[in-house]
């Protein structure tokens, strides 16, 4: 995404967040790259002034919108003031090209890259469509390519849907992606964003949209009755392509078909239209299976791709680690599965909450199902009086151990509650959980801010026992530092044992701070609570979630730390250690 530099006109600070260049502008408004007051950087989005109430509206609305759907594949929203003047909106800043730009200046995507992106852009519809959302203008200038993947952006013009299909108001979007009914001003689902979806794939394989033409009225011409031009796009694609252009909605697949088709595992036939919904509840039980662990898979593979893109030459591109290491990929859906049923479980809005209770029931089982009716139960008076809305995202999650019956795990996050519309609290919650198969997909067993004393099964396939070392020794070294700290130096062997770059510069310095300059916010007490593998960086780095309980009794307090571990001479140590909530190095936190 490039970055152009403030025009006269445009203001110096908004808010809080002083303005530094321009990312885009559109109907709605500009967006800029901030610094928020901690000094990371932002996108913030404003509206202009001159537009009036109903645009302010749509605004809120995108607020809304953008908070709904999974984190993974939309940029977090941080902040927002739709009441300022001018109102504005504050997310994460995703650095990288837009498709569009990318394609403009690289020439088409091929073979692996292609699908990577398909995949990954289908997987950001499912979550979407599963939100209840309709985006209304999915396009290349939408998807940005960011360093750990795409992130479909933009939903400023989207619906939430409501029985099932979206009225159209108007003719909003991009002509050359806009499916046939959308045109039309008919009613209209999910299924136009898999038109646009299918619109997409075909501009990045081939440089130009299918429906190309000269003028405005040409392309809506060619969109309502020509077929598609599909140019080069790929065979293994083709079919499926064909099919989300159908002019007919009714004859295209779902956002969770996709990347079945586009793994071809058999699940969608390869010619002929697609059986029409609804599907056999068999049937999509297997499809539900099947796109959660590529789902996961597709997560991954975008994060190695995009990961090309960097500018910084000092960052090594991610590698593959040891055979045997990795989790197995239905770990991976079961930690999708549960960061879900987190944001759900602590997620509640006195304006929806009966209906709300029941969703989260519904991803829900066991005895975190009992133990959830019992606290919504009790809840329901206080929020419906106090007129609370409760939002929460998880910001970590990581696996203890795994087997197909059972995965354990632990998920960190953050939470955010207003009453009568004023905020009031926030707070970072965490859930050590555990997910089982059901339905043929997954669903949270056990979730509570202890563990639930159930050890991993005999034989269970996960961790390898490199991995099950790793997490133990990290563990050790994690609370050895923090009860001795600057009596490190009576432990001369714990720096060749534990730590490595930046933590070992760090814990040096303070093990040789005279004991009356020792800093004032040293607990000497903590006690490791748990620690689980979050994710492989390459073969030698490695990132988990460690939890420890750090503060001066009896005011016990949970902490979650990220430990960032780089093997050196075959030993894995502790390189760097941030926080979940903003990636911050405890470190760099500590000097300032």
């Amino acid at each position: 995404m490039s970055i152009d530099p403030l025009l006269p006109p445009d203001p110096r600070q908004v808010g809080r967040y002083v303005l530094t260049g321009r990312l885009g502008a559109g109907g709605q408004g500009v967006v800029y790259l901030a610094h928020a007051p901690d000094g990371g950087q932002v996108a913030l989005k404003v509206i202009d002034a001159e537009v009036g109430s109903d645009a302010r509206r749509m605004f809120e609305r995108e607020f809304a919108v953008l908070r709904r759907v999974s984190s993974f594949c939309t940029a977090q929203v941080l902040d927002a003031d739709v009441t300022a003047d001018p109102p504005y909106i504050v997310s994460e800043y995703v650095a990288g090209r837009s498709l569009h730009a990318h394609v403009a200046q690289n020439g088409p995507l091929t073979g692996a890259e292609l699908d990577r992106l398909a995949v990954a852009t289908a997987t950001a519809l499912i979550a979407i469509h599963r939100a209840g959302i309709v985006h209304r203008d999915f396009k290349p200038q939408n998807v940005l390519l960011g360093h750990d993947g795409p992130r479909v952006i933009d939903f400023g013009i989207a619906r939430v849907l409501q029985d099932g299909a979206a009225v159209a108001s108007g003719l909003v979007g991009t002509p050359r992606y806009m499916a046939p009914e959308q045109i039309r001003g008919e009613e209209f689902g999910s299924a136009a964003d898999i038109f646009a979806w299918g619109a997409t794939m075909v501009y990045a394989a081939t440089g130009h949209s299918p429906f190309e033409a000269g003028t405005l009225p040409a392309i809506l011409y060619r969109v309502l009755n020509e077929p598609p031009d599909l140019g080069l796009l790929p065979g293994h694609l083709r079919p499926l392509v064909e099919r989300c252009l159908a002019k007919d909605p009714a004859g295209r697949p779902t956002a969770a078909e996709l990347p079945l088709s586009i793994m071809d595992v058999g699940a969608v036939p390869q010619s002929g239209r697609l059986p029409a919904r609804p599907m056999s509840p068999g049937r999509r039980r297997t499809i539900s299976a099947v796109v959660a662990i590529v789902t996961a898979l597709a997560l991954a593979a975008g994060a190695l791709w995009w990961a090309r893109e960097r500018d910084d030459p000092q960052v090594a591109q991610p590698g593959k680690p040891a055979a045997g290491y990795e989790p197995p990929a239905y770990s991976q859906a079961a930690i999708g599965a549960a960061r879900t049923a987190f944001e759900a479980w602590y997620s509640l809005d006195h304006a929806d909450y009966d209906d709300g209770t029941r969703r989260t029931l519904a991803l829900l089982s066991g005895v975190a199902a009992q133990d959830y009716q019992h606290l919504a139960g009790n809840s329901k008076s206080a929020v419906m009086s106090a007129k609370a809305k409760q939002t929460a995202r998880a910001t970590a999650a990581g696996i203890v151990w795994a087997s197909p019956e059972r995965v354990s795990l632990i998920i960190t996050g953050l939470t955010a509650i207003t009453q009568n519309g004023t905020p009031v609290k926030s707070g970072d919650p965490l859930l050590f959980a555990e997910m089982v198969p059901a339905g043929g997909g997954w669903k949270m067993d056990y979730a509570r801010t202890t563990p639930s004393g159930t050890a991993a099964p005999t034989g269970a396939p996960w961790p390898a026992t490199e991995v099950r070392g790793m997490l133990a020794e990290a563990a050790r070294c994690q609370t050895e530092a923090f009860i001795n700290g600057p009596r490190l130096e009576e432990h001369p062997d714990f720096f060749a044992r534990c730590t490595t770059g930046r933590a070992e510069k760090w814990w040096r310095e303070l093990a040789a701070v005279p004991d009356d300059k020792v800093p004032g916010w040293w607990t000497w007490q903590y006690r490791a609570i748990g620690t689980a593998f979050e994710r492989f960086d390459g073969p030698d780095s490695a990132t988990l979630i460690h939890l420890g309980d750090s503060a001066k009794a009896p005011d016990h307090t949970v902490v979650t730390y990220r430990l960032h571990l780089r093997r050196v001479g075959g030993q894995w140590k502790v390189e760097d250690i941030t926080s979940p909530k903003d990636n911050w190095s405890l470190f760099e936190r500590r000097t300032k």
